[in-house]
């Protein structure tokens, strides 16, 4: 194999791997990070984890990536070419995909909202997944409810203890929210601002941030269908010059 397409090899194996692994840990971080405020998005479809689907896609970018470095270790156009069409199908999913996620943002946030008011009426500690979520969320953002603590009111928590979760307490303590709506003079010791804004906030943030990512994967794609095509035509003079 000459230098021109050792080179060719290298950076197609490179950027085909790269993209995939990228997407993988991306995948396995958001995973780790945001897996209890995945429920508020998906609670009908607990089975089908977007970030399962992400590592999924990563799986099969890394997989294609691998087809094309056997095929330039092979020296075969067929094999090459073809990984350049798949990446090249594989980029349009995924620019699709992000049009579509970006117009339809005003849906996502909606349904976070939507899921927020009705798993308040799931919050009791034999509904572990829920309650943990919103005990992690109240502490974390320092926020109580969906628009704020009264929403608490409605709901059968409310109800039975007349208050809120602990976690809405400025100072958590066992039974701190409880009795707090008979008490109005208490209410400067819980968090009175509800926590949807503050997720909506972090979850625009860090799509922007997941945005540019994409983007920057999109480019190594489309590198990597380059050195395909290079390396494509460098293996079509070779079998003609034969």
């Amino acid at each position: 194999m000459s230098r021109e397409k050792v080179s060719l090899w290298l950076g197609l194996c490179g950027t085909g791997s790269i993209s995939g692994v990228v997407i993988i840990i991306i995948g396995a971080v958001i995973e780790s990070i945001y897996r209890n405020y995945l429920n508020f998005l998906t609670p009908k479809l607990s089975f089908v984890s977007p970030t399962m689907v992400l590592i999924g896609v990563g799986v099969v970018i890394f997989v294609v990536g691998f087809f094309g470095c056997c095929g330039a270790a092979k020296e075969s156009r067929c094999m090459v070419m073809t990984f350049a069409v798949l990446v090249v199908l594989i980029f349009i999913v995924q620019v699709s995909a992000g049009i579509a996620a970006y117009v339809r943002r005003a849906d996502v946030k909606d349904l976070l909202k939507e899921n927020l008011l009705a798993s308040m009426n799931n919050y009791n500690e034999s509904n572990a997944s829920i309650y943990k979520t919103w005990n992690i969320i109240q502490h974390d953002y320092m926020c109580c409810g969906t628009d704020s603590y009264e929403d608490w009111i409605a709901t059968s928590y409310g109800e039975v203890y007349d208050g809120v979760p602990d976690d809405c307490c400025k100072e958590s303590v066992r039974n701190c929210g409880h009795g707090i709506f008979n008490h109005p003079e208490q209410l400067n010791t819980i968090y009175k601002d509800g926590c949807f804004d503050k997720l909506e906030g972090d979850l625009l943030e860090n799509v922007t941030i997941l945005g540019s990512i994409a983007i920057g994967i999109g480019f190594v794609q489309l590198v990597g269908v380059a050195f395909a095509c290079c390396l494509g035509r460098s293996l079509k003079r070779q079998y003609e010059t034969v």
